[in-house]
């Protein structure tokens, strides 16, 4: 696994890189967002540890940026930005998973192996249904011949609704499921998530909502 930490810290970002290298992940630190974009232009990473409050381009920008080319790489956003609302707006700019500052080192990590287990177990087979296909190995999601940028948390959902093969699917599920301990402690997390996911897809129909149930793909 390969990440890159965008950090104006350097105290913090040297210390994280050098915890991670010793778990044997590969790790670059940038410390302002130019040379962030410019890593992130020139190599491919699997994770990127962004603060949020960059110099030279705002962490915002960057995941916007990521999102719009829709670049493979997950993002885990270490803000000091802790409201509630902080952590909808990271999440909704393409963030996979959201820490803030301070933070536990332990707790980092654990959200770091969290991502490395599922790019690990994550099923590698390619899920077509009409102009849509998914190959949750790779993250890649298709529809029309256009490649389409999700979160990790959009893929977990994308996938549990998948996998249910018609059946509908609870919003307490996906929450227990997709967020499991996540501090943003709010369903409402996952009726964003979905509207995330349908207006991305852009094809009608595809993800209905069953009201007093859930959701289903039929």
């Amino acid at each position: 696994m390969k990440a890159l930490i965008a950090e104006d810290n350097a105290n913090l970002a040297d210390v994280v890189s050098m915890g991670l290298s010793m778990e044997g992940i590969q790790t670059r630190v940038a410390y302002d967002g130019r040379d962030a974009m410019e890593e992130l232009d020139s190599c491919d990473y699997d994770l990127l540890i962004l603060d949020r409050d960059l110099p030279g381009v705002h962490g915002d920008e960057i995941a916007r940026r990521l999102s719009e080319r829709h670049d493979p790489v997950h993002i885990l956003m270490l803000t000091a930005a802790d409201k509630t609302e902080d952590v909808v707006q990271g999440l909704g700019l393409g963030a996979d998973d959201y820490v803030t500052k301070p933070f536990d080192y332990a707790v980092l990590l654990a959200r770091v192996n969290a991502v490395r287990r599922r790019k690990e177990l994550c099923d590698d087979a390619v899920i077509q249904k009409g102009e849509f296909q998914a190959n949750f190995h790779t993250g890649v999601i298709t529809v029309e011949g256009r490649r389409l940028r999700f979160g990790q948390r959009e893929l977990a959902v994308l996938k549990t609704l998948i996998q249910a093969q018609g059946g509908v699917v609870g919003a307490d599920r996906l929450y227990k499921e997709v967020w499991k301990d996540d501090h943003a402690r709010t369903r409402g997390i996952v009726k964003t998530t979905v509207y995330s996911i349908r207006n991305k897809i852009g094809l009608p129909g595809f993800i209905e909502t069953i009201p007093g149930q859930g959701y289903r793909i039929p």
